[in-house]
């Protein structure tokens, strides 16, 4: 990682794939410019790639099982930025260093079906509704009440909703 003055740039160690519109490439550089975002490959800058982070950023869906990031942009008009690593080390650098630069994002953690929500988001944004960004949720964490059924905080002595303890 090389850092000038407001400036960050990564070089992966690993391949990333750069996926946007549906046309797939290799990203290998990441460069952090104040909001700037640039995503690059051997030739440069990838077309697209471009973003100032918090104008056009709406939010970021990050999966960490799978080293996958998406980049959901709003502005000019609303695509998915996908980055796919093949290793832990970069995926982690990218993530943080885009969680420095994009302050005013939403960070949600997501599962498997990453690709979906971000689809869906998309659409939304070209019909012009925002949405609130959600979390995934690890259901093998969840505990049920045994009186109400309510789901409560793993590790809690008494359900919130009925006062049974647990």
């Amino acid at each position: 990682m090389e850092e000038n003055v407001g400036a960050t740039k990564l070089n992966c160690t690993g391949e990333c794939m750069f996926v946007v519109n549906k046309k797939v490439s290799r990203a290998n550089s990441f460069n952090f410019v104040c909001d700037y975002v640039l995503i690059g490959d051997d030739k440069g800058p990838i077309d697209g790639a471009r973003i100032n982070a918090n104008e056009q950023l709406y939010a970021v869906l990050f999966y960490e099982k799978r080293y996958f990031i998406s980049l959901i942009v709003k502005k000019p008009t609303p695509y998915a930025i996908s980055l796919v690593f093949r290793n832990r080390a970069d995926y982690d650098d990218v993530l943080a260093l885009l969680e420095m630069t994009a302050n005013e994002t939403r960070f949600s953690r997501q599962d498997f079906k990453i690709s979906s929500y971000a689809n869906r988001i998309i659409d939304k944004l070209r019909d012009g509704v925002e949405l609130a960004i959600m979390d995934a949720v690890d259901k093998s964490n969840v505990t049920v009440c045994p009186e109400c059924g309510v789901e409560v905080q793993p590790g809690a002595l008494y359900c919130m909703e009925c006062g049974a303890e647990l």
